[in-house]
């Protein structure tokens, strides 16, 4: 349900960080729709970091030399701004708006294991092989304009 209002975290925060505390990350949370991730991963800010200090110094590296290619434009937009503090607690968000470069660098941190918490839309298990312990589906349907 909505929980705005409240200060209870929500049943995906509860299951995440269940899932997390029994050693069965790295997870993949797929949710439809760029929205739906994106409120997902906006509900984890509760959540204890995921990576230490050696993980996060590897995905600031990796970070910092991937947008090294963006123009200056690019670099202000909020998708890459909003993308390191996220990434270094090891949780990253992967769909269709994203910019390719960060789509492909979130990939490359989650096969190295730097991504503990992805929170994805089906765009992501198309033809990708990624290492995940658990799997959370967040809808069971998807809305195709109509009908679910």
């Amino acid at each position: 349900g909505d929980r705005r209002g409240s200060s209870e975290p929500s049943d995906c925060f509860k299951l995440v960080r269940t899932v997390v505390a029994r050693g069965m990350d790295p997870l993949i949370v797929f949710a439809f729709g760029k929205r739906a991730v994106e409120g997902l991963a906006a509900q984890m800010g509760g959540l204890s970091d995921l990576t230490n200090a050696d993980e996060r110094a590897s995905i600031t590296q990796i970070f910092e030399n991937a947008i090294d290619t963006l123009s200056e434009d690019d670099k202000q937009l909020p998708q890459v701004s909003k993308m390191l503090p996220l990434l270094q607690r090891g949780i990253a968000v992967h769909h269709s708006g994203l910019l390719p470069l960060l789509k492909e660098l979130v990939e490359i941190l989650f096969q190295e294991n730097l991504v503990k918490l992805l929170f994805a839309t089906e765009t992501f298990a198309m033809g990708l092989n990624m290492p995940a312990k658990t799997v959370i589906f967040a809808d069971l349907s998807k809305f195709d304009g109509s009908q679910f």
